[in-house]
């Protein structure tokens, strides 16, 4: 398949379109729990500029060389920080009960899922060298076919959305949400251009800390649990 160059900034109004699509999904479940406060509204507004900012201030301290004004990259993590940064100031300011923390935490496969279909028309976060069923190529990029690296995380972010919003009040889910969104992150991350040729990238490096420091939260607190069974 042949993806031609956009002559409007796709790239820009899929990423924002993803925004908005998971505010929406908040904002929904929090109605439908009857924990809607009139200051949250704030907390929507808040959230969406501060994932577009934490996503190009990492972005920018990952790689300051590749800063462009015009066209700024957004890492995922960056948006995710942004998106649960703004959570935990407003849970201090109206306590919801944690139910903002909850459903950030649970839209963001939902975000990260919509938002790889901006990377795929775009032609960023392209993979690795490939010439088998489903290769891409860019026509004004590498040139080459490569693997739909996008596409599949788009699929696989979408499946996990649907899984954890299916068991969303089952003990603990937030932490393995957390788990299991890390673990895909990193595996899949191996099939990308930038893990070329590389033991781990960025992403990867993330998605480890991020995977280490739950499991033993986790962990923590099942033991805690038992004590307190015991």
């Amino acid at each position: 398949m042949i993806i031609p160059k956009f002559q409007f900034p796709i790239y820009v109004t899929i990423i924002v379109l993803s925004i908005i699509i998971g505010l929406i999904y908040i904002f929904v479940s929090i109605k439908k729990e009857k924990e809607w406060k009139p200051l949250v509204g704030l907390y929507f507004i808040l959230s969406f500029y501060m994932i577009l900012a934490f996503g190009i201030l990492l972005s920018y301290l990952i790689n300051p060389t590749k800063l462009d004004i015009f066209h700024p990259g957004l890492t995922s993590y960056g948006g995710a920080i942004g998106l649960l940064g703004s959570a935990l100031i407003f849970e201090r300011i109206i306590n919801l009960n944690g139910k903002l923390i909850k459903y950030s935490i649970l839209s963001l496969p939902l975000i990260y899922s919509v938002s790889k279909i901006g990377c795929l028309l775009a032609g960023c976060c392209y993979g690795i060298p490939y010439n088998g069923i489903g290769s891409i190529i860019y026509s004004s990029g590498l040139n080459i076919p490569v693997f739909p690296i996008q596409l599949l995380e788009t699929i696989v972010f979408m499946i996990i959305f649907i899984i954890i919003n299916k068991y969303k009040n089952s003990k603990n889910i937030l932490l393995l949400s957390i788990i299991v969104m890390s673990v895909f992150k990193f595996l899949l991350d191996f099939l990308r251009y930038e893990h070329y040729e590389k033991v781990f990238t960025m992403n990867q490096m993330f998605s480890l800390l991020i995977l280490i420091g739950t499991s033993f939260l986790l962990l923590y607190k099942h033991k805690k649990n038992n004590v307190k069974s015991s």
